[in-house]
């Protein structure tokens, strides 16, 4: 990687329209594929940007779109680190491809979810509660991160295997923000700061969101609200295509014009409503 990869100050600090940032189309079983990947490379050490590219096909390339999300993947996760113009895996990285300690590894996993700030934020907002079903967590996913329906849903459907790859969900389908099974604490050697929130590196987490929303973009990214579809979420929301479950939904529309506003009440059935 280089420093033209890293978003500037300015496109960071650029005004979202209202909408959240790093939602990914894939989720963490597929960067874990990939660092193994890398893994059989580096090893403990670096390698060049095109020997990792090589894992995936002789042909493969450290460019283009199938490159740029999968290193942003992998920083969305914290899977991996750069020194200079090589890569190699993190610690966290490391652990997470070392089958050898299942308790290891299943923690590494966790952890891993829990860095990758969309995840961390809807884990939070769900943590012991039953997790709504696909259709409404997608038309969730498609309103707080501004996504096209189809981006949303199948966003939706890597959010909910990452969390049962990580074990934080029970056998009744409700959200476990320390994990299904009990285990020791993690004690960390490394002192408090400031950029730790709950045990949490926060450190960089708007610039890998920036970076996942750039790579995916292509598959329907960040959308005009014209461009998002009532049809679908009128039915998601108002037909019986949901489950018979009760859901609190909390969103933010500080941001968006009172027409905008009037128009997502609308979809979400508010409509008439004193």
């Amino acid at each position: 990687m280089t420093e033209s990869n890293t978003p500037s100050n300015a496109s960071v600090a650029a005004p979202n329209r209202g909408v959240k940032r790093g939602l990914p189309l894939v989720g963490l079983s597929a960067a874990e594929d990939a660092a193994i990947k890398l893994w059989g490379v580096a090893r403990l050490g670096t390698v060049p940007p095109e020997a990792f590219a090589r894992q995936f096909g002789e042909k493969a390339k450290a460019s283009g779109n199938s490159w740029d999300r999968r290193l942003a993947m992998l920083r969305g996760f914290k899977l991996i680190r750069a020194e200079g113009n090589q890569l190699g895996l993190s610690e966290l990285g490391q652990k997470i491809v070392n089958s050898s300690d299942p308790a290891a590894q299943l923690d590494a996993r966790r952890e891993a979810v829990m860095n990758l700030k969309a995840y961390r934020e809807l884990i939070e907002a769900f943590n012991q509660t039953l997790l709504p079903d696909i259709s409404a967590l997608a038309a969730r996913l498609q309103f707080e991160y501004g996504k096209a329906e189809d981006f949303a849903a199948r966003a939706a459907q890597s959010f909910v295997e990452s969390l049962k790859y990580a074990e934080m969900i029970d056998e009744g389908n409700v959200v476990c923000k320390e994990g299904v099974v009990n285990v020791a604490p993690i004690v960390s050697l490394v002192a408090a700061s400031e950029k730790m929130v709950d045990g949490v590196d926060q450190s960089g987490d708007q610039e890998d969101a920036v970076d996942i929303d750039r790579a995916f973009e292509g598959d329907g990214g960040i959308a005009d609200l014209s461009e998002v579809s009532s049809t679908s979420l009128e039915r998601s929301v108002k037909s019986g295509h949901m489950s018979n479950v009760s859901l609190a939904l909390t969103l933010d529309l500080s941001n968006f014009r009172a027409d905008e506003v009037v128009k997502i009440l609308g979809v979400l059935g508010f409509e008439g409503r004193g």
